[in-house]
């Protein structure tokens, strides 16, 4: 009996300071991982504005906690600004795709079109549904209106308003569009507009 109280606790003491360190190494690592998804999403930004924008800015935290109190889709938000001059918004959200949640950024701009979008992650099936992350479908975005407060999918997208979607991919571009539509009226509420 002895024995297994003994062996008890040198397990409940080997586990405690298996914690202690877990807890010590995420400490370190939070902030770097934290900072590494913040340059992800400021690259990408960098590339769906080009010239329109120079600097990308978190918006004010407690602006953002109210956003994604309201909005559950949003993960942050980025103010875009060409010079001192607030230009539009980037705001990464999830969207639910053909292999679970995937995270997208899209850049609005204060004329009411989209400047871009990027795909930041995604579990969508190679080769298919994966076609959201190529330029080829980024390009389907550039320019397209969201003034209406939404935007239209087609798999031809000719329309001021149209995004497109992909054959054979319908799920997951569906999911881009349904992910871009979620968020717009948070666009309407941070910009005033």
């Amino acid at each position: 009996m002895a024995n297994y109280f003994k062996t008890g606790l040198v397990l409940l003491v080997i586990s405690a300071v298996a914690a202690g360190l877990l807890a010590v190494v995420n400490g370190f690592t939070a902030e770097v991982i934290a900072k590494a998804e913040f340059e992800k999403s400021v690259a990408a930004y960098q590339e769906i504005y080009g010239d329109k924008a120079d600097t990308f800015e978190p918006i004010d935290e407690a602006k953002k906690a109210a956003l994604v109190e309201k909005y559950k889709e949003i993960q942050d938000v980025f103010v875009a600004k060409k010079g001192d001059e607030i230009v539009g918004y980037g705001i990464n959200h999830t969207a639910k795709g053909y292999g679970g949640s995937m995270t997208n950024a899209i850049g609005l701009l204060n004329d009411g079109t989209i400047a871009g979008f990027r795909n930041i992650q995604n579990s969508e099936t190679p080769g298919i549904g994966t076609q959201i992350t190529e330029p080829a479908y980024f390009k389907g975005f550039e320019g397209k209106s969201f003034k209406n407060g939404e935007v239209k999918g087609n798999k031809e997208p000719s329309a001021e308003d149209e995004i497109p979607l992909i054959s054979g991919a319908t799920v997951s571009s569906t999911g881009v569009l349904k992910g871009v539509n979620s968020i717009l009226p948070a666009y309407k509420e941070i910009s005033g507009k």
